[in-house]
């Protein structure tokens, strides 16, 4: 699944241990699955039905579906909290019917779409304690918007859809016309240097959590975060032109940030290259 899809990240990475990668390979397509249920084949029923399915699966009264076969056995061998998965769950769902967002509002989305699998990686990986949770979503919640800020202009073309708070667009002279465009004007650009200097600083905050952890975990995290700085850097090459810029890294560049992730454990710079 994680193939089919473009992702800027490692998912579940050869740098982690296989027991690990095994789980999180299951949670991946748990989540893969029902986003693509709330989003590309926009099936509210179906979602709904993958939920029951998978709750009962839980609880071990369901027909056996593989999928949920092992992700129930994940979740029993590493202790993991089901809220978190719901909370995956409520965030598809409000997709398909929350279109626009205030400052307090895209928060708590990212907190449901995006804090629960850091938290979930933790977990796996033999970690909980609640600083290491904090810096965990500092760092997710980052990783959400920078995907949001590189689809700035296809989230409103197929989705008809803007994360981003109307208030800042406004305080930045964007309209909604202006994100339809093939290239970003002066407006726009600001709008998304702002927007990359605050998403920078959350990985900057998120940071010390690499070197919180213990083992090849350190490794991922390395790799994902410096994933993370070559996406702004491209933001920043591109002077901000999320809609006609290539802001997305190739395969040589995804691999570069794993690599880099091994030799180094100095911390990237982010904010610096979204300035």
């Amino acid at each position: 699944m994680a193939r089919l899809h473009y992702e800027n990240f490692p998912v579940g990475s050869w740098l982690l241990p296989r027991r690990a990668r095994r789980h999180l390979h299951r949670i991946y397509a748990f989540a893969r699955t029902a986003d693509d249920l709330a989003d590309e084949l926009r099936d509210g029923a179906a979602l709904a039905a993958f939920r029951a399915d998978f709750l009962a699966h839980l609880d071990g009264t369901a027909r056996a579906a593989p999928l949920l076969v092992d992700l129930a056995a994940t979740v029993a061998e590493c202790g993991l909290e089901r809220q978190l998965f719901l909370d995956l769950l409520d965030a598809f769902a409000q997709d398909r019917f929350v279109k626009r967002y205030d400052l307090p509002g895209l928060l708590d989305y990212c907190r449901r779409s995006a804090d629960p699998v850091g938290r979930l990686v933790l977990r796996v990986c033999g970690h909980r304690d609640e600083r290491l949770d904090a810096w965990s979503d500092r760092v997710c919640t980052g990783l959400q918007l920078l995907n949001h800020l590189q689809d700035l202009g296809a989230d409103l073309r197929e989705r008809d859809r803007v994360y981003f708070p109307a208030a800042d667009l406004a305080s930045c002279g964007v309209t909604e016309a202006q994100l339809r465009a093939p290239c970003a004007d002066a407006a726009v650009r600001a709008f998304v240097r702002l927007w990359a200097r605050r998403i920078g600083a959350m990985f900057e905050q998120g940071w010390p959590l690499v070197g919180a952890v213990r083992g090849r975990l350190r490794w991922e995290l390395r790799a994902i975060l410096r994933g993370a700085a070559a996406v702004l850097a491209r933001i920043a090459a591109v002077d901000g032109d999320v809609l006609g810029g290539r802001v997305r890294l190739t395969r040589g560049e995804r691999l570069c940030c794993v690599l880099g992730g091994l030799a180094s454990a100095r911390a990237p710079r982010f904010v610096e290259v979204a300035r």
